[in-house]
């Protein structure tokens, strides 16, 4: 691991008072009591091997063949290590229906929609649960990161009673654009009742915020860090682990650094109990997305 942890080129604060790994909740993945404290107290939920490691490897692969064919995979390496070709062929191809491609193949619906994930949420929601149609697949090549958020001004129309799911496909250490938490950020009622209103569609003229990038908070995880006090969390993360965290949870992620040059393969799905309101940009079969204000 590279001794200085960056995002968006900014380096972050490695003390312990400052930075730290994330607490893990593996023990209690039965116990949906357990769960329900621990995401109250932490805002978050990290499972280790919480997923079928075999699914989420079938995932990787369908993805990985979806990029390998337009160009942006190192033929001469394994298509399993992702090593980016620093080129790409989407120009030459209907872009709208390359994404749909990833977001809605078999293997990746099977990871998202069902098996141990929908199992999960059944037994942590206690109640019948329905997934977002709509799955985030992210490919992330060197040099990129995620700027600091909430997940809520991106899917506020509905319950406020939905989680996101953040999948590592495939090992994510800290070096290859690993995700972080802000100890402690869903506790900042201020910051919900400020940030925490904006629609990144409604209000995407005039966001005082994120500005030019949308819905982000701010792409400096220091300043944030000194605004609202707690430690950047992480881990390196593997095949099959989980993380689970509330709308109102502050994350980013580290800048993807890996020396290899491989993308960082990732995916974001979202459940909610069923009975109770959904955003409709993110369901059914072509979801409006950010289409609509």
């Amino acid at each position: 691991m590279p001794q200085i942890l960056t995002s968006n080129k900014i380096a972050l604060d490695n003390s312990p008072e400052k930075f730290g790994a994330l607490r893990e909740s593996t023990e209690l993945a039965a116990d949906a009591a357990a769960l329900r404290r621990r995401m109250a107290e932490d805002g978050y939920l990290f499972i280790r091997g919480g997923l079928d490691r075999d699914v989420v490897l079938a995932a990787r692969r369908e993805i990985l063949e979806k990029l390998d064919a337009v160009g942006e995979l190192d033929k001469t390496k394994p298509l399993l290590e992702a090593i980016s070709s620093g080129t790409s062929n989407r120009a030459a191809v209907d872009q709208e229906a390359f994404l749909k491609s990833l977001r809605t193949g078999e293997a990746v619906r099977e990871l998202c929609h069902r098996g141990n994930l929908k199992r999960f949420y059944e037994n942590y929601l206690g109640c019948e649960v329905r997934p977002l149609d709509y799955i985030w697949v992210r490919t992330v090549p060197v040099g990129g990161y995620t700027g600091i958020h909430y997940d809520w001004v991106y899917m506020g129309r509905g319950t406020k009673n939905l989680h996101t799911t953040w999948i590592p496909v495939g090992d994510v250490p800290r070096n290859n654009g690993a995700l972080l938490i802000l100890e402690n950020s869903h506790l900042q009622e201020g910051l919900q009742q400020s940030y925490g209103k904006l629609d990144v569609d409604r209000d995407r003229d005039k966001n005082p915020y994120g500005g030019a990038v949308g819905g982000w908070y701010s792409e400096d995880p220091v300043a944030v860090q000194k605004e609202l006090g707690g430690r950047w969390l992480t881990a390196d993360f593997r095949a099959g682990d989980m993380l689970v965290f509330t709308m109102f949870t502050l994350h980013c992620s580290l800048d993807n650094s890996s020396p290899e040059n491989r993308l960082r393969i990732t995916i974001d799905t979202r459940y909610q109990p069923a009975s109770e309101p959904v955003d409709e940009r993110w369901v059914g079969d072509n979801p409006l997305a950010h289409g609509k204000k």
